[in-house]
């Protein structure tokens, strides 16, 4: 490991200092560009080449939601992560403002566990989504600034999403309280750009998340299921509503206006009655055109085609079995579409004392669903207590594998 700290990388102003390091801004003396520069101090004994060590897996991974991490440099008693640096700012400084709609938030919180997901996907889990570890850029688009270090439980995954949704609709500086009755921290919030209907249902998927009834894939598609404004219409008629003054109001006007005042008065009953048996001869000319092509579709599937089908005829185990005349054997290939990961036998892995994130990702590495529970236990907060199926059980690709999560003792 070279140090290259001064010879290459020169610090700049601070941004913000976090639980594990001080990130600032910086300049590549060689490439004549703008970095981040996240500065760790080591603590007595420990050594900074084995930390470089641990960041090799998470140096690997390329996601445009993640800061990628562009070289390091050890100091006797620092590590500093070079970053990559793009245009934008600390999304804890645009946390307060409330300055952005419901649905920017939500497609920004979605789009965000969505790089989680991916990120998962690689084995890399337990870091925070807190809005001081998050980057916004010009686009609009949030990236994890420091996805190597483990975190506070409640600033991780979906919970930590849910956190982070409840503080941009609220711009409360942090939520408190347990995270199973953070929702009631949005019941008392107004969010003036959300429909009732949306907020409602927020509530509800923040609830699910928050209790343990939803995983953070159930968050995505929740979020991206809300109701939508524009199914807002109003009620009545679709053509525009004329209001009729009455004549005797009208001063100042030649003879002329007040006639046509008075025939429009007359005039408008009628018509009305005129569109409304238009409209009912419409209605029933398009019901009669909608039968008529359901019965000429009908008919064309019932049709009998001249090309040939191969029917596979799954015999009556009571039945005596008849030899096929001039009929293709059943093909022993598998359908287009199948994978070898469906059938090929896995053994359950073992969840039990893993984190939450940690018990996710090993699930879906070895190629399982999962499904998890939280309750109340002695062993701390986020950890796997029990699992279904035990770890060892022979099982296939795409089972389910459920586990409960500790929330600490009550």
């Amino acid at each position: 490991m070279h140090k290259k700290m001064g010879t290459r990388y020169v610090p700049d102003t601070q941004i913000v200092a976090l639980p594990h390091g001080t990130l600032r801004y910086g300049d590549d003396l060689f490439l004549t560009r703008k970095v981040l520069l996240y500065q760790i101090e080591l603590q007595p004994g420990q050594i900074g080449e084995d930390y470089i060590r641990t960041l090799h897996h998470k140096a690997a991974f390329i996601h445009d939601g993640f800061q990628h991490i562009l070289d390091t440099s050890v100091e006797e008693d620092s590590v500093t992560i070079i970053l990559q640096a793009k245009p934008g700012s600390l999304f804890s400084n645009h946390v307060n403002k409330k300055n952005m709609s419901f649905h920017t938030i939500i497609a920004m919180i979605a789009d965000l566990g969505v790089s989680l997901l991916d990120a998962m996907e690689e084995r890399i889990t337990g870091f925070s989504v807190g809005a001081e570890n998050l980057w916004l850029d010009d686009h609009g688009k949030l990236s994890v600034i420091n996805y190597w270090d483990k975190c506070d439980p409640q600033a991780q995954g979906a919970i930590g999403l849910c956190r982070l949704m409840i503080q941009l609709f609220t711009g409360a500086e942090t939520i408190t309280g347990a995270f199973d009755v953070m929702h009631t921290h949005l019941e008392r919030a107004p969010i003036p750009s959300a429909t009732y209907e949306q907020k409602l249902a927020l509530i509800k998927l923040i609830k699910l998340v928050c209790q343990g009834h939803a995983s953070l894939s159930s968050l995505i598609f929740g979020l991206r299921s809300l109701p939508s404004s524009g199914q807002k219409q109003d009620v009545g008629p679709s053509h525009k509503q004329i209001h009729y003054q009455n004549p005797s109001n009208i001063q100042n006007h030649g003879v002329d206006e007040v006639d046509v005042e008075d025939e429009v008065e007359e005039v408008a009953p009628a018509a009305k009655k005129r569109h409304q048996s238009m409209s009912a001869l419409s209605k029933a000319g398009i019901g009669a055109i909608a039968i008529l092509v359901v019965v000429l579709v009908t008919v064309w599937a019932l049709w009998p085609s001249s090309k040939t089908k191969t029917v596979v005829v799954v015999p009556i185990p009571t039945s005596t079995p008849v030899a096929p005349t001039n009929t293709p054997a059943p093909s022993t290939t598998k359908p287009l579409g199948d994978s070898n990961k469906q059938t090929e036998e896995v053994a359950i892995p073992n969840l039990v004392g893993l984190s939450q994130a940690d018990a996710e990702a090993q699930a879906l590495a070895a190629g399982l669903h999962y499904n998890f529970l939280i309750e109340a236990n002695d062993k701390p907060k986020g950890t796997v207590i029990k699992q279904d199926p035990k770890s060892g059980t022979k099982g296939l690709q795409g089972d389910n594998v459920t586990f409960w999560v500790s929330k600490g003792s009550q």
